[in-house]
């Protein structure tokens, strides 16, 4: 401890946290890149047989370089990592996340209604159903550490670990 009642030691959020979660520039564009991505290559072989489910786990590929995919921050042990900004910021765009992730399946839904009356294709094969599910189960899983890339601000120049 540094002396405060309270517990708050500002070595353990300075030094510590910095070296346990390291942030990369790239990762957040990474991560939103291969979103679109997968979304897009679900939707182009809607009309083939064989999806590339390759291609669907790019954003699950991402993730592994995101420390919000990796620490268990919303676990009572895991929420000590991170500070209340932070912790703020994390829950807005967890909830952000899950709003998007539910509105994107409204959209499909609503396409798979109307797409048959406009002679739009549609998965009717076992393979393209896989692969829109499979596209669509990575992508909820990815987007809460997405989200949390662009909305927890990234440390400053001279704080970060080389």
């Amino acid at each position: 401890m540094t002396g405060y009642r309270d517990g708050y030691d500002f070595r353990k959020w300075y030094a510590a946290s910095l070296k346990e979660r390291p942030r990369r520039y790239w990762v957040r564009w990474a991560l939103a890149g291969a979103v679109v991505v997968a979304l897009t290559a679900a939707m182009l072989s809607g009309a083939d047989g064989h999806p590339p489910l390759f291609v669907s786990f790019l954003p699950g590929f991402f993730i592994g370089f995101s420390p919000f995919a990796r620490d268990g921050w919303a676990a009572d042990q895991g929420r000590g990592v991170y500070d209340e900004f932070e912790q703020a910021a994390l829950l807005r765009a967890t909830a952000r996340a899950f709003a998007t992730y539910i509105g994107l399946i409204a959209l499909l839904v609503s396409w798979m209604v109307t797409a048959p009356g406009l002679g739009w294709p549609v998965p009717v094969l076992p393979m393209q159903w896989t692969g829109w599910l499979v596209t669509l189960l990575v992508i909820g899983i990815s987007l809460p550490a997405t989200f949390a890339e662009f909305m927890v601000p990234m440390p400053e120049p001279e704080d970060e670990t080389l």
